[in-house]
């Protein structure tokens, strides 16, 4: 699995999040749409922040701890301080947020199923197993 699973997944989350603030605002309530669009903004913000911070500390052969503890210190008081100045402004309903930050969680976890059951994360020598046992399979038997 490599980092573009990562970016997949929070552009997936913004997909989504879009999706179900569309059908929010016409089918339930127009303030808990905005809320959960907010959140699920906030919670992909902090997930590009995380990735980037761990990215910076584990990258193999190079790491970069200087920019790690920059965009840490850059992470930490602004998107938290965001999300306390979100939750205390009383514009939007706080179950609204946590369903939109939680978006991405549900994006997360659905992806990783699908990956599992079409089986993405095989290893090459796997897959060549399983061709040539399929193969076997179809070969005529004498």
């Amino acid at each position: 699995m490599s980092l573009e699973f990562l970016t997949r997944i929070w552009k997936s989350t913004l997909v989504v999040g879009v999706i179900v603030f569309a059908f929010t605002a016409v089918y339930f309530d127009l303030k808990f749409a905005w809320g959960l669009l907010v959140g699920c903004l906030w919670g992909v913000a902090n997930f590009i922040a995380l990735t980037a911070v761990l990215t910076s500390f584990v990258t193999p052969g190079h790491v970069n701890r200087n920019r790690a503890l920059i965009l840490a210190a850059i992470k930490f008081p602004i998107i938290y301080g965001l999300g306390y100045l979100i939750m205390r402004s009383e514009w939007f309903e706080p179950t609204s947020l946590l369903v939109g930050f939680s978006l991405l969680f549900l994006v997360t976890l659905l992806k990783a199923l699908g990956r599992s059951y079409l089986k993405l994360d095989n290893t090459r020598d796997e897959q060549d197993k399983s061709a040539i046992k399929t193969r076997m399979d179809m070969a005529p038997q004498s």
